[in-house]
């Protein structure tokens, strides 16, 4: 690869200017991180559901997309959400893929693929409201775990969990945490995590790095990698949060570049 040093390299990776790489920046939020509660930064993660952790299918599933209300449906048009696009992995040694769902309201459409990982959904036709009325989940047939949720009203899941093939190699650049306090003064302790064997089992994680923030209101803490962490697909990554306090607002994400293993 030729490359002119004089340019800014992360905005050239970021418009596909620079063939084999690829930029990632993945966000997620959590308004239910409880004391002393390990707990992933994820839509489940909220008072309602109250799904600390989150959980991969067992195998590539096909998931059934649905929403809580029937005025995200796309036919016949709602005042919701109308279509949305799923983004994921079919299998662990295969580029990331895509496909569009058209909302049925409150009942299941399958989705066209099966997926070991879905890590991103994002509405892209609505109606009047211009979000999403209800909560949409994806969930997994056979095991029916949520795999990703977008809670009602924001468009998009927010979870800080991404899926790398092993046709991919991701080079972390930084990571950051921050919290809406749930009391007077609270602590979080924010933890990287990775699986490195996310084809053999879902559930064994390692501890890549921490950070922690103390606040007497709103926070904020980030760490930048001067050497970027390397991390060889197949690989599952995720941000994990433990609060002091009970119901504590936890937002958190990371940046990754990608690069043709």
């Amino acid at each position: 690869m030729s490359y002119i040093g004089s340019k800014d390299f992360m905005l050239e990776v970021a418009q596909g200017k620079v063939a084999g790489y690829n930029s990632v920046n993945k966000f997620g939020r959590s308004t239910n991180v409880d004391s002393a509660t390990d707990t992933d930064i994820h839509d489940g993660a909220n008072a309602t559901d109250n799904v600390d952790i989150w959980v991969a299918p067992t195998q590539a599933r096909t998931h059934n997309i649905v929403s809580t209300s029937a005025s995200d449906d796309g036919s016949p048009a709602g005042a919701g959400a109308r279509t949305l696009r799923v983004y994921g992995l079919t299998d662990w040694d295969a580029d990331e893929v895509s496909e569009d769902i058209t909302l049925n309201g409150t009942s299941n459409v399958a989705t066209a693929n099966t997926y070991v990982i879905i890590h991103r959904m994002q509405v892209l036709t609505k109606g009047a409201t211009n979000v999403n009325v209800g909560v949409i989940t994806a969930t997994a047939q056979t095991d029916g775990t949520v795999t990703a949720q977008i809670n009602a009203g924001q468009g998009q899941t927010q979870m800080a969990i991404y899926g790398v093939p092993s046709t991919k190699v991701a080079y972390m650049c930084s990571y950051y945490c921050s919290a809406i306090k749930a009391a007077s003064s609270l602590s979080v302790a924010m933890s990287l995590l990775a699986n490195p064997e996310p084809d053999s089992q879902i559930s064994t994680f390692q501890v890549k790095h921490t950070i922690g923030i103390a606040t007497e209101g709103t926070n904020y803490a980030n760490h930048e990698f001067r050497v970027p962490v390397r991390f060889a697909g197949p690989v599952l990554l995720k941000l994990q949060g433990n609060a002091s306090s009970n119901n504590t607002d936890v937002s958190a994400g990371f940046d990754l570049i990608l690069v043709d293993a």
